[in-house]
């Protein structure tokens, strides 16, 4: 039995970006492991270069759909058929790191209580070598990480650097949802029912290097308003375990709520509200956590909001609509930046 299974699904993928994936990842410093890959549908010069691996490399195993079944429906056959004690997942146009594997597999053997973890990423357009950009989620607890799969559609996890132990997916009867409300969130979707079932986890290295832009055949840029769709689908399901009815759901209100800057709007905070009176009915979420993120966002909204009013009326309708606690921090912050020491410039929590 292979120490990893790698999982794979191949759509059409220009042949030059499944070459570059395939080597990268026969050139693991840790060979044992396989590579299931599904072939789905497909008869074309993609699929010719997986035979030509295949035929040259015994770990790499190819899994034909007679007719194209999509995204979700090739990685649930592809999860059936992983031998490994740990799957790897990766995109059939990205590379991973020579060491990705070993790091990996360390982690999950040093961290036995982590079911499922991701890694860093760099991202790149054209060049491999010139990064565009760096991916670098950070860890959270599991009760904060339900809590923020509220929210994201990229919550905490990248899909192509995450490893899972086989027996937490197969335990747990986890798959990929096949319904078509999902289908260009899958993974999003499949983060909701895993953090119910075990702990994630972050392993705080870069491992991948993640392909984007108008070339790359990934999903996210060819189909971006149907992802949208998808990832509210996702969202209204999650709420209305809450008891919140899906017309009182607004996606602008709610799409990364917890992540990003946002301007002063009181609807903002009666959303949040909302969630933590529903949440304090149904017991679903750690509440005690929910309202110290939620109280957090609305300071730094508010905070920063009133930094853009013109009048000290304007301001001070800001600041009265504060939690207590955010009180407190404010006159915290107002007394800091009274002796210069507004933590250089940084945000004050």
């Amino acid at each position: 039995m292979p120490r990893v299974s790698f999982l794979m699904s191949n759509y059409k993928t220009p042949p030059a970006y499944l070459k570059r994936a395939l080597d990268s990842m026969l050139a693991q410093t840790m060979p044992d492991f396989e590579a299931v890959i599904i072939n789905d549908g497909v008869k074309d010069a993609s699929y010719n270069l997986l035979l030509e691996y295949a035929a040259k490399d015994s770990r790499i195993r190819i899994i034909e759909n007679e007719q194209n079944l999509g995204l979700a429906a090739s990685l649930n056959r592809g999860i059936e058929a992983c031998a490994g004690k740990y799957i790897a997942r990766m995109d059939t146009d990205d590379i991973c790191l020579p060491e990705r594997l070993q790091l990996q597999t360390e982690y999950m053997e040093t961290h036995p209580d982590v079911m499922f973890a991701g890694a860093w990423a760099d991202v790149f357009t054209y060049d491999e070598f010139q990064t565009e950009d760096t991916l670098h989620p950070v860890m959270c607890s599991q009760q904060e990480y339900k809590i923020r799969l509220l929210f994201a559609n990229v919550p905490l996890l990248i899909h192509p650097t995450v490893i899972f132990r086989n027996d937490f997916l197969k335990t747990n009867n986890l798959k990929y949802s096949e319904d078509a409300a999902y289908r260009y969130a899958e993974d999003y979707e499949f983060w909701t029912r895993c953090a119910e079932c075990g702990k994630p986890g972050i392993l705080e290295r870069t491992v991948l290097k993640y392909r984007s832009g108008e070339q790359s055949s990934r999903i996210s840029v060819r189909h971006a308003e149907e992802m949208k769709i998808c990832v509210q689908n996702v969202q209204k399901t999650q709420f209305s375990l809450l008891g919140i009815d899906p017309d009182a759901y607004d996606y602008s209100l709610n799409f990364y709520l917890l992540d990003s800057r946002k301007p002063y709007d009181l609807r903002y905070k009666q959303w949040m509200d909302l969630i933590l009176k529903k949440n304090k009915q149904h017991k679903k979420y750690d509440q005690k956590i929910m309202k110290r993120l939620f109280h957090n966002r609305w300071y730094n909204i508010v905070y920063y909001g009133a930094a853009t009013k013109n009048t000290f009326i304007k301001r001070l309708r800001c600041f009265l609509t504060l939690y207590p606690d955010g009180y407190f921090r404010l006159v915290m912050a107002l007394f800091s930046a009274e002796k210069g020491t507004e933590n250089n410039g940084k945000q004050p929590f």
